[in-house]
């Protein structure tokens, strides 16, 4: 049963625990596997050029530990570098790169390990599982300066995406805003929060209606409050905005006896 509830009582709806659940454990866990690198403040004369580009960027094979051969079952080494549209080396982390190994022949492949190093360069790591020719891809899904963007919005405006309940009974019908954490200073709200997970959600309570006559759920849509710069560096279809692949392909062989640069 979901009982409305007024905004003093929205200060911490999660259930209190003596010892953190397995569920809270795990979710601690998840939010360190996943936490971003912080990047640097955006200043007041940011410029575009200042931007990762990534086809000014340059990835690298390294030379196999140990020399000689690559075999099945050893790690390839590839050593990112990022530059911007001056073609300078970027100076700190916090871009969003994907690399991935690929046989399109054998219709195999496997995804990289990338590594920040927090100074503009960056390693992937590739696990040799298969014999033959491979293809290395790199590409940059977002600039270390939208990452930037991306967190200032979802620190301070958390409500841009927004969702909807349905709630019916007989022929009266409402509709009203949920999410996992809305602003409670002038309405009711309905708590629907897993008291076994905490997970939280909350919508505002219908006029006419009790909290249990919800009845669906869906996504409300999506406000859009963003400045021109920073519009800029998250639109991909801006002309400058390059969601492509680094460097050129290139193939190598998990055979082969000297590293190739791949530029």
């Amino acid at each position: 049963m979901a009982a409305p509830i007024k905004p003093a009582q929205v200060k911490s709806s999660l259930p209190t625990h003596q010892h953190p659940s397995k569920e809270a454990v795990e979710l601690d866990f998840l939010k360190n596997v996943i936490n971003w690198p912080s990047t640097p403040p955006l200043p007041l004369n940011f410029s575009w050029n200042d931007t990762s580009d990534p086809r000014h960027s340059t990835f690298t094979v390294l030379p196999k530990r140990g020399g000689g051969q690559w075999h099945v079952g050893d790690e390839l080494d590839i050593l990112i570098k990022m530059y911007n549209f001056h073609g300078k080396t970027k100076k700190s982390g916090g871009d969003f790169l994907l690399a991935g190994l690929h046989s399109p022949s054998l219709q195999a492949g496997v995804a990289g390990k990338v590594v920040d190093h927090l100074n503009g360069s960056y390693s992937a790591l590739f696990p040799l599982l298969w014999e033959g020719n491979v293809q290395v891809q790199v590409i940059l899904v977002h600039s270390s300066e939208a990452v930037t963007v991306l967190q200032q919005l979802n620190r301070m405006q958390p409500h841009r995406i927004y969702f909807q309940s349905l709630f019916r009974s007989g022929s009266l019908t409402e509709t009203t805003t949920c999410n996992v954490y809305i602003n409670a200073s002038q309405q009711q709200l309905c708590n629907y929060t897993d008291l076994h997970t905490g997970e939280q959600w909350f919508c505002y309570k219908p006029k006419k209606l009790s909290c249990d006559a919800r009845v669906t759920h869906a996504m409300g849509g999506f406000r859009k409050n963003i400045k021109r710069q920073e519009e800029i560096l998250r639109d991909p279809s801006n002309k400058n905005f390059h969601k492509d692949i680094i460097l050129r392909w290139k193939q190598m062989s998990s055979a082969c006896p000297q590293p190739e640069t791949l530029d």
